[in-house]
């Protein structure tokens, strides 16, 4: 079977792209090498929705990064995925970073991004009494949202696939061979993907996969930052950055779309492109950046600690990488999606439509495409009258697994069994929060195994956290 277009990498970039080329009549697949969507630099993500005032002006992410944002709530209608309006305050403590926050300002006005304005010391005191007294004044960016963005990418792949994309997992690309002048031949330890075009969405590994088609236009490398989750005691409402540097937006205490709160993150260029560890110096420099915002911040709020990478094109001037390869015809880079990536995604996905339509691809509208997403149950969101219905429809409603969240089991069935369901403890974990909790999944997950365990029909001992070597058990204690 050959392919229209093959897109390696399932993260949000990839997701969303293949979201934007389900509209059309193509052959289309997406190859991701893990179990899952977005497991790699889309989960590390705070989920901030920058509305576009901090990207210099003529750049790639200038273009991109307002139109994204502005797609997104009517992508959450669509699509049935939550998002939380917070704004956002880039805090300002001396004379210089107010000058910085006048250069931010005058960028939005240049990148068409409205309810930009500078708040003084009282102004910005009154909107969030906590902050540093401090603080001079800061950026007030009125439209910033948040998302999860697991939940995006797997909302932008249930809706893909519903409409005629193929999904493949556990599907590592281990060479591409190119066919005559516009023809490429994908391939995996265990199978071949004819297709006229490619997009190559590989995060971290994008030059990697570029290299496989004899590509090396580019050089990508990690910029490490730990993040750390909170508990829902912070006294906040508002996205809080300081002022920035060349290189990162700094550190930020961010409020989730799920009631709790996050620090992230920090900044380090690191050769090792599989380094996901966390630091002791990291966290510390996490609670240092957070204790400069708001200065009572009690550390013990701190629940779990993480760390991931953004992938960083070299020599690009901070930009994106969005391009057909000059050498190669067909061939298109999706690559160096750092900061603001989530925020850009649905608009990058649109650019690589027309990148590829430019290449030569007929883009014909389907007759019977579908934007819609029937968004998944969240029990704990429901009224009481509301969960009262379903649990005397079915009583699996009312037979609460996670206890922290409020997930029941007949919640984590439905993710197990929606299109592009879970099949791992984390992928449970993200879909439903089951394990996200105060308690860090101490009293739910041995649930959750037994369900995963019934519902794909494998035994207990063959469920994984995430990967293929995340074993959780090795066998039975005793015969029961």
């Amino acid at each position: 079977m050959k392919y229209d277009v093959v897109i390696i990498g399932g993260g949000i970039t990839g997701t969303a792209i293949a979201h934007e080329l389900a509209k059309y009549d193509l052959k289309t697949v997406l190859l991701e090498k893990g179990p899952d969507v977005a497991t790699a630099t889309t989960k590390q993500n705070g989920g901030v929705i920058h509305p576009g005032y901090d990207p210099h002006p003529g750049t790639l992410k200038a273009l991109l990064n307002p139109k994204g944002a502005r797609m997104y709530p009517k992508l959450a209608e669509d699509l049935g995925f939550h998002i939380r309006p917070t704004g956002t305050l880039v805090v300002a403590y001396s004379d210089e970073d107010l000058k910085t926050v006048d250069r931010l300002l005058e960028n939005a006005k240049i990148n068409g991004v409205e309810g930009v304005v500078k708040l003084n010391s009282q102004e910005l005191h009154e909107l969030e009494p906590h902050i540093n007294p401090e603080a001079k004044g800061a950026l007030y960016a009125k439209t910033t949202t948040m998302v999860d963005p697991f939940e995006v990418a797997v909302a932008f792949m249930e809706n893909a696939v519903e409409n005629g994309v193929e999904l493949q997992l556990n599907e590592q690309v281990r060479g591409i061979e190119k066919n005559g002048e516009q023809d490429f031949t994908v391939r995996t330890e265990n199978n071949e993907y004819p297709t006229r075009f490619i997009v190559d969405a590989a995060g971290i590994h994008a030059d990697d996969v570029a290299k496989m088609a004899g590509i090396e236009e580019y050089q990508i490398k990690g910029r490490h930052g730990n993040l750390a989750v909170l508990d829902k005691n912070v006294p906040i409402k508002t996205v809080m950055f300081p002022c920035p540097s060349p290189d990162t937006k700094g550190i930020a205490l961010i409020p989730t779309v799920s009631g709790n709160f996050l620090i992230g993150s920090t900044a380090t260029m690191r050769d090792d492109k599989q380094d996901v560890t966390n630091d002791k110096v990291g966290v510390e420099e996490l609670i240092e950046g957070a204790k400069l915002l708001i200065p009572e911040f009690d550390p013990s709020s701190i629940i779990r600690t993480f760390a991931g990478q953004r992938p960083v094109a070299l020599d690009n001037d901070n930009d994106f990488y969005i391009k057909e390869s000059p050498t190669q015809k067909g061939f298109i880079h999706a690559a160096g999606i750092q900061s603001p990536g989530i925020a850009s995604a649905p608009a990058i996905a649109e650019y690589v439509a027309s990148l590829l339509e430019e290449a030569g691809l007929e883009l014909k509208k389907k007759e019977n495409y579908n934007p819609y997403r029937k968004a998944p149950t969240d029990f704990s969101e429901l009224s009481h009258e509301e969960q009262d219905r379903l649990i005397k429809e079915d009583s699996r409603w009312g037979k609460i697994v996670c206890r922290c969240e409020t997930v029941p089991e007949m919640e984590i069935i439905e993710a197990i069994n929606r299109p592009n369901g879970a099949r791992t403890v984390d992928g449970v974990k993200r879909r439903t929060r089951a394990g996200m909790g105060r308690c860090q999944s101490g009293f739910c997950q041995s649930r959750v195994v037994d369900i995963l365990s019934r519902e794909l029909g494998i035994p207990a001992d063959e469920v994984r956290l995430e990967e293929d070597q995340s074993k959780i058990f090795s066998g039975k204690v005793k015969e029961l």
